[in-house]
């Protein structure tokens, strides 16, 4: 037991190295090419901090362990929205932008819903199904990168702290650009990122269904719990570093963007390898997702305008505590 937890603990830090490593190495890339930061923080970044999450539920899917899949995603969410916005807005406050309450916060309830129609629909989530999830993905993309091609590189407000360069910073990768081998290290960066993924998904994968078995507890609780905080983990440190550095106004998106990755292309992708098992107990979860994120809205028009101030953040943080309990009593 005690070597299946250290081997579980083994693969979360791989998953975070490994999503560090992915995500680093693409946005060197990215920048490269000529892609504009905002549209590099908004897409290579949105899915690459998704990656841990993606690789878990491909080979949670593959290996028969659906309620893990769902689970992870549903957890992760919920993590993402409740404890990590929560705990960032408890540092400081979160500007809530007008883009994002109109935009992205309905195109994740959209996304939510949508993915609870398509699994309640022969409860289990097929080929054609994960197909559907990937072409509306792919349209929020292509409209994300349409709008920062279109606006232009105006600035770092929307940034992922990661890949937040000055303009001191973007001249040294300029400079690299010239030479081939920084083009060659990027890559390797990648790949080795996408090698740690897949490491440290099938570590914590395979001990955690060895656990769940020896101790009673069903894959459902493993997947919203150890295993969705410990995916997360890459959104979890970026965020609570950007409150602390003061890079406020870009908390709410990343962390609403990200939840749209899992949903749409986390669950998209292991559909097309394998049917996906849907367990209708899971309608709860993102249903609670869907209310929470709306509740996030709610919050631009109480009290500060505009704003997720430090009592609000408070309350999302009691509130995953009470899902937590619950979740894992009842």
């Amino acid at each position: 037991m005690l070597l299946q937890l250290f081997l579980i603990i083994v693969g979360f830090a791989l998953l975070v190295w490994g999503a560090d490593l992915l995500v680093n190495g693409s946005s060197q890339i990215a920048a490269r090419v000529g892609l504009p930061d905002r549209v590099i923080g908004l897409t290579v970044v949105a899915v690459g901090t998704a990656m841990p999450e993606l690789v878990v539920s491909v080979v949670s899917a593959i290996d028969g362990h659906a309620d893990m899949a769902f689970g992870n995603v549903a957890g992760s969410c919920l993590a993402n929205l409740l404890l990590i916005l929560g705990m960032s807005a408890v540092i400081t406050r979160l500007p809530l932008a007008r883009h994002t309450q109109r935009f992205e916060i309905p195109v994740s309830v959209a996304s939510v819903l949508l993915l609870m129609l398509l699994a309640n629909t022969g409860g289990e989530l097929t080929a054609l199904e994960g197909i559907i999830l990937l072409v509306v993905f792919a349209a929020f993309m292509s409209y994300t990168v349409f709008l920062g091609l279109r606006e232009g590189d105006s600035g770092h407000d929307d940034l992922d702290p990661e890949t937040q360069l000055e303009p001191h910073e973007l001249e040294d990768d300029d400079a690299d650009a010239d030479e081939p081998r920084g083009m060659l290290v990027s890559i390797a960066l990648v790949l080795f990122g996408i090698a740690l993924l897949k490491f440290g998904a099938d570590y914590v994968v395979n001990n955690s269904v060895t656990v769940a078995t020896a101790l009673g507890i069903s894959e459902r609780v493993i997947g919203i719990t150890i295993i969705a905080l410990g995916t997360c983990l890459p959104e979890l440190v970026t965020s609570v570093v950007a409150a602390f550095k003061g890079n406020t106004d870009i908390a709410v998106g990343n962390v609403v963007g990200s939840n749209i990755t899992n949903v749409l292309l986390v669950m998209g992708v292991p559909a097309l390898f394998s049917p996906v098992a849907y367990a209708t107990g899971y309608n709860l979860d993102f249903a609670l997702l869907a209310i929470f994120s709306i509740m996030l809205v709610g919050f631009a028009f109480v009290g500060t305008k505009h704003t997720m101030t430090r009592r609000e953040g408070v309350i999302f943080v009691f509130l995953y505590v009470i899902y937590i309990v619950a979740s894992t009593v009842l």
